[in-house]
């Protein structure tokens, strides 16, 4: 008896079909969101971009390959002090300082102006997007120079062709380096969200008598559960004339290493000064907040996001790949959450290989790709797309799914140390094909996977390496949705002229015609996990009881 249930167990173990470690379970037919065609902008910093990093189309090229939707010009707080008609390259400084020394001005060519940016986005076919300059009318009593300023900026813009929609107005207006709260003029002014929104409510009349579908960002503090009257009050004062409030978002400053993300997933919004929620729920707190101030029309935008300064090159054990590999998780909540306008700061930086952050492009090396470009090229495939119900088993393998013209981009970040095997189920579509598998894993390339159709449950399955970002694009047909009618199709007479016995196997019963087993009769049926054959317990009883039968007649 011992051989034979041993025998037994083996043989069932060879033929049993085995579970996926983690199943992804997709359902097609609960719609989120579309993906924003600008959810994958790269930041400028015009004082620093030598015309030869563009020189040779290259860099046009890969912001094509990675999807980019915009191009940010000409920066972050650079924008508070340039002057689109008298560039000077030194990026930090306002030359409407009386005191500014124009000897330290610098070649043209060691950054770039705004023909050079109109040359580059057209080249890269990304959506314009400038930067207006509000600090310097307010620091040196020129309020009326800088508006004509940004209205000068339009016009040629315009004789020049190039469609302008997006406008940022100033940056970071609540910072110590902002160019009016510098304070260079020592008279002790500053913005606050009242002095900045009645500014916005200047500008923006103005730009919209240029253009009327202008898209006006304003930009204010990322801790929003902590500024809430700063955000009552920029919004009841200027929320008719702004669509899009930017936030900058870095992430752990200072404490971003690579055991800090793996510690948490998702990841949050966390500082030293600040405890707020993942991504995604701070996305959903800003539309709940405004919606709450009866202007639900205001979106949240990061015009300027990354891994906050950590250990990124001071740990020899850690890795351009790490850095590329947790910021992908900020990008994949973005597109979750459903945040519009985001753009990666930034794309070059002189000396970005010992630098705090890791930018699109390494100057060290020839402004080559950073690890963080093949990132963007996966994601790039979700842009206009509409994001689905996607769940995983495992809490440390995040998924979102993006549905595309009969196409399943379905995104995979495993944070764990180990390879996973993971099993999709999809509601709504029947699989077709693979069209293409790619995972992000270490030293920082991409690489295919190959994903299989189960022979018993027509699932796919695929092997997900350890810490790894892995795009799988599969080819669908929707289900057929089979009705059945509440009467036979065909009319039955009232008086039949043949004989009706009492049952018939051709009639179309209330009931379905297959009798329904009893407990007992369906744990002896086929099933998945049972790869098609009896089950276990089913095979084992029915062996034991030959035996014994063998047994007693012996």
């Amino acid at each position: 008896m011992k051989h034979l249930i041993s025998s037994l167990i083996l043989l069932l173990a060879a033929t049993h079909q085995v579970s996926a470690q983690v199943v992804i379970d997709i359902d097609a037919n609960k719609i989120s969101h579309t993906v924003h065609p600008m959810i994958q902008g790269q930041g400028l910093v015009y004082s620093i971009e030598n015309d030869v990093i563009y020189a040779d189309g290259s860099m046009a090229q890969l912001y094509k390959n990675i999807g980019a939707g915009f191009l940010r010009w000409p920066g972050g707080t650079v924008s508070t002090m340039y002057h689109w008609n008298d560039l000077t390259g030194v990026g930090w400084v306002d030359q409407w300082n009386p005191n500014y020394n124009t000897s330290s001005n610098e070649n043209p060519s060691q950054y770039m102006d705004l023909d050079e940016y109109i040359i580059l986005s057209n080249a890269a076919g990304t959506e314009p997007m400038l930067g207006i300059n509000l600090s310097s009318g307010m620091e040196w009593d020129r309020q009326a120079d800088a508006l004509q300023e940004a209205i000068d900026m339009i016009e040629y813009c315009q004789s020049q062709n190039f469609d302008v929609k997006y406008f940022y107005l100033d940056n970071e207006t609540y910072h110590s380096g902002n160019g009016y709260n510098k304070d260079k003029d020592n008279d002790g002014e500053h913005w606050t969200p009242q002095s900045y929104a009645e500014q916005i409510n200047i500008y923006a009349a103005e730009i919209k008598k240029l253009v009327p579908d202008a898209k006006i960002i304003a930009n204010w503090k990322q801790h929003l559960r902590k500024n809430v009257s700063d955000y009552t009050t920029l919004i009841n004062s200027a929320g008719d004339n702004i669509d899009y409030i930017d936030v900058h978002w870095y992430w752990k400053w200072d404490a971003s290493t690579w055991d800090a993300w793996k510690e948490k997933t998702p990841m949050e919004n966390e500082t030293e000064w600040y405890d707020g929620g993942t991504y995604v729920e701070e996305i959903k707190y800003f539309n709940n907040m405004v919606a709450n101030l009866g202007k639900p029309h205001i979106k949240l935008a990061s015009l300027e996001w990354n891994v906050a300064p950590g250990d990124h090159n001071s740990n020899p054990d850690h890795t351009p790949f790490q850095t590329a590999l947790m910021a992908s998780e900020m990008q994949l909540q973005f597109i979750q959450g459903g945040l519009e306008l985001a753009s990666m700061w930034t794309t070059q930086w002189a000396g970005s290989a010992t630098g705090q952050f890791q930018v699109l492009v390494d100057s060290d090396n020839n402004n080559s790709p950073n690890p963080m470009a093949k990132v963007f090229e996966l994601y790039k495939h979700a842009i206009n797309g509409d994001v689905v119900s996607s769940t995983s088993t495992d809490n440390k393998i995040m998924t979102t799914t993006v549905i595309k013209d009969n196409k399943a981009f379905v995104y995979l970040l495993n944070k764990k140390d180990s390879t996973e095997e993971v099993e999709f189920t999809i509601d709504g579509y029947s699989i077709d094909k693979v069209n293409q598998a790619r995972t992000f894993r270490s030293p920082g390339e991409l690489s295919d996977v190959n994903p299989l159709s189960d022979a018993t449950t027509g699932n796919y399955m695929a092997d997900i390496a350890a810490n790894s970002l892995t795009m799988i694009e599969f080819s669908l047909e929707a289900d057929s949705v089979t009705e059945t009618p509440a009467e036979p199709e065909t009319e039955t007479p009232a008086e039949p002229e043949t004989e009706t016995p009492a049952e018939t196997e051709t009639e179309t019963p209330t009931e379905p015609v297959t009798e329904t087993p009893t407990e007992a009769e369906d744990t002896e049926k086929d099933s998945k996990s049972s790869g098609g054959s009896m089950s276990f317990i089913s095979l084992l009883t029915l062996m034991i009881f030959s035996r014994r039968i063998n047994i007693t007649k012996n």
